[in-house]
């Protein structure tokens, strides 16, 4: 594949892409790094562009790509280490009857951190997880921090925005509500969950927890057990444990 010249035009626009403001505006987003490549070459995500590394080993990319120095990456990656090669691709649109055909969902109430997100989206795709609602005020999944940190997971697992109770309420009814709130009310056991056909485990935000609202039409509560000591866990840490644990059921 022959190379073409990075304009410094197209520079400028792509590093507008680093704000969520300009990848809601243009519907493009920035991925970096080998790993989500191969994800999103696999994919029927619609690419713009690829940015290599002059020196890149670009034989498997079956698609144009451009060439740019060390100064350039820089400016138009967002990460502390040098990026080998970055791709600026379309936002795909899931719509929500495509997580209403699942029975394994996990809802986030207002997630704010990008690494958090991440995070969960690995241990969801890792243990069984099969759809995600963002709740709520949530981080952007397009921003480049929640991409690297699916570490090649972006794209195994759909997700879905759901701003309000109503909406919530309207295209799951019929899905039993787990919250992980701290609370003594219609506790069961996570082994209990294998004998829920379909559910929705929700968990609250970083900095606190799970709204009332949601709270109140959760049908069942699970916790996990811990040293008394210890107040609570990394919302992502806990996440991937009941995760894990949901997954294990499955073997039961």
């Amino acid at each position: 594949m022959c190379a073409v010249k990075l304009s410094n035009n197209r520079i400028k626009e792509i590093i507008k892409l680093h704000q969520k403001k300009y990848r809601d505006e243009s519907g493009l987003f920035l991925a970096e790094g080998e790993k989500i490549l191969e994800e999103i070459l696999n994919s029927d995500i619609n690419i713009k562009e690829i940015i290599a590394l002059e020196g890149f080993n670009s034989e498997k990319i079956n698609y144009p790509y451009i060439f740019v120095d060390e100064n350039i990456m820089k400016k138009i990656t967002t990460t502390s280490t040098l990026c080998n090669v970055l791709v600026v691709a379309e936002k795909k649109s899931i719509d929500i009857s495509q997580i209403k055909t699942k029975k394994k969902i996990a809802l986030f109430d207002s997630i704010s951190d990008p690494g958090n997100l991440g995070t969960i989206i690995r241990s969801a795709a890792a243990f069984g997880i099969e759809g995600i609602i963002l709740y709520g005020n949530c981080v952007d999944l397009y921003s480049p921090k929640v991409i690297r940190s699916c570490a090649g997971n972006f794209l195994k697992i759909p997700v879905v925005f759901i701003k309000n109770i109503e909406e919530l309420n309207k295209n799951f009814k019929d899905y039993t509500k787990i919250s992980t709130a701290i609370y003594e009310k219609n506790n069961i056991s996570i082994k209990e969950t294998a004998r829920i056909e379909k559910y929705i485990v929700m968990f609250g935000s970083e900095a606190s927890g799970l709204q009332e609202e949601l709270v109140k039409i959760a049908d069942k509560n699970i916790r996990l057990q811990m040293e008394n000591n210890v107040e609570s866990l990394n919302l992502s840490v806990s996440a991937s444990i009941i995760f894990y644990e949901l997954f294990l059921n499955n073997f039961i």
